[in-house]
């Protein structure tokens, strides 16, 4: 049996759905079409992920001869109502750069363990320093393309994480897939999105609710700030984490989608839990039981989920928040107590707009002043 052959069982042994092989070779359609939107992109071009130097796998590895892809498919599970809507699916699954010490960033291990044991240098991904892994996915024949975007395998759709190792070893290639099987004309997910961050094959970030969830942090990487516009806000719906629209529509997906599968115990025990007004009156113990064992990705600062909730709590329609959300003016984070007010001006009456009026008399901080009276002006 062919290394190649050994390493793909390997994988497949441990749960990935599908493995492939590609070159080493540059990434330059991807470097150009990344230098040609730098505006939209800087915060991955300049930031620490430095996407245009990671197009050139030799930037990294001068040895790398070859690229491992695996995919992990999380399809195959039911999701809690309570929390689908407001938490992105791979978030829930636990399964997008998972640490080690949960199953799926110990199975991601094993696997770099296996390669180091075969005598491979790999370059482990996700995370700093790693090619595109949807342009080496598709190159290594194992993905194709959607027109929102995401990456597709034939049996999981686009509900699939997939991590590259960029190798030092010569492997046996697999035929390339760099292809868009979506139905013609079809433009479901461009005409889903609230905020229309899409058009065929490209996204603007800027608009996508997901960067807006977690990107959306100051000093999270260059251009970024903690501001949501307005108009963006009032389109995030109940998400807080992520946002599966553009999948869901997604006619690829739909046998995905309404298959009867088993709801995750876990999951269930955290759905029982979870509560948008827990998350914008957060408390240590609550995100550490709740909040942190799915959505340990991206959001290291408890002041940026209750943004979140905010927002959400605004575009819920529903008044009976409007207590949850005065309490939250009292909060000592600026950002919490400016999102709140505007949650607060979102929802209307007399009860919230008493309690802006109140906590902008004593409140000290411009923004959140400018917050509390643009909600005043509503």
């Amino acid at each position: 049996m062919s290394l190649t052959q050994e390493i793909k069982d390997f994988a497949l042994d441990l749960g990935y759905s599908d493995v492939g092989v590609t070159t080493a070779d540059p990434f330059t359609w991807f470097a150009e079409e990344m230098e040609s939107r730098r505006e939209a992109y800087r915060w991955i071009i300049d930031g620490r992920l430095r996407m245009i130097e990671s197009a050139t796998p030799t930037n990294f590895i001068p040895e790398a001869k070859s690229i491992i892809v695996i995919a992990f498919d999380f399809s195959e599970e039911a999701f809690p109502p309570e929390l689908v809507g407001k938490i992105g699916r791979i978030y829930q699954a636990r399964c997008y750069n998972a640490p080690l010490t949960r199953i799926n960033g110990a199975r991601r291990q094993l696997f770099v363990d296996y390669l180091e044991k075969q005598g491979i240098r790999v370059m482990p991904g996700p995370g700093v320093k790693n090619v595109p892994e949807r342009m080496a996915a598709a190159r290594a024949g194992i993905t194709t393309f959607g027109r929102n975007n995401f990456a597709y395998t034939k049996d999981a759709g686009s509900f699939v994480v997939l991590t590259a190792f960029t190798a030092d070893v010569e492997l046996e290639y697999d035929e390339p897939s760099i292809e868009a099987p979506c139905p013609k004309n079809c433009r479901l997910c461009i005409d889903a999105c609230p905020t229309g961050a899409l058009e065929p094959f490209k996204l603007n970030p800027r608009k996508c609710i997901a960067y807006n969830c977690f990107s959306t942090q100051d000093d999270y990487a260059p251009t970024a700030t903690s501001y949501i516009p307005p108009e963006i806000r009032e389109k995030m719906g109940s998400w807080i984490h992520g946002c599966d629209i553009c999948q869901e529509v997604c006619p690829r997906n739909r046998p995905h989608l309404k298959a009867k599968f088993p709801v995750n115990k876990f999951l269930s025990r955290i759905a029982e839990q979870f509560d948008l007004r827990k998350v914008l009156l957060l408390t240590g113990e609550y995100y550490e039981t709740v909040l942190r064992p799915v959505m340990y990705n991206y959001i290291h600062d408890n002041k940026y989920f209750q943004r979140n909730a905010a927002i959400a709590l605004g575009n819920s329609g529903d008044r009976s928040h409007v207590p949850y959300l005065s309490q939250a003016l009292e909060d000592p984070e600026s950002l919490v107590r400016g999102y709140s007010a505007w949650a607060l001006g979102r929802l209307g009456g007399e009860e919230a707009r008493a309690a802006i009026e109140k906590a902008f008399s004593r409140e000290t901080d411009e923004s959140a002043k400018g917050e509390m009276e643009a909600a005043l002006a509503t």
